[in-house]
């Protein structure tokens, strides 16, 4: 898995290229990690992510839930059909926001 930030003022832009597994979500998080508090828009990018594991979730509602804490927002892009059906089964589009799926 390839990750791309891009950091624009509050809003940081992660491009995720490969699959988000248990091996890989924790990259993921680490990368996050210190980004988080100092941003108050997350945008990841998924037009080259084509299947996330429940620790790919997890990671993704670890970041909403700071995100949403600090008064930020986190927004999905370019959502393939599987991994929004993923999200769709797991309820994460109750509170997630999804471009472009």
């Amino acid at each position: 898995m390839t990750i791309t930030k891009e950091k624009n003022g509050d809003v940081l832009t992660v491009a995720i290229d490969g699959e988000l597994t248990l091996k890989t979500a924790p990259e993921l998080a680490e990368e996050l990690s210190d980004e988080l508090d100092s941003i108050k828009e997350l945008i990841i990018d998924l037009k080259d992510c084509g299947y996330t594991s429940s620790a790919g979730l997890r990671v993704l509602l670890n970041s909403y839930q700071v995100l949403d804490d600090n008064g930020g927002k986190m927004v999905l892009k370019n959502v393939n059909k599987v991994f929004m059906d993923i999200l769709e089964s797991t309820g994460f589009l109750d509170f997630l926001e999804v471009e472009g799926a």
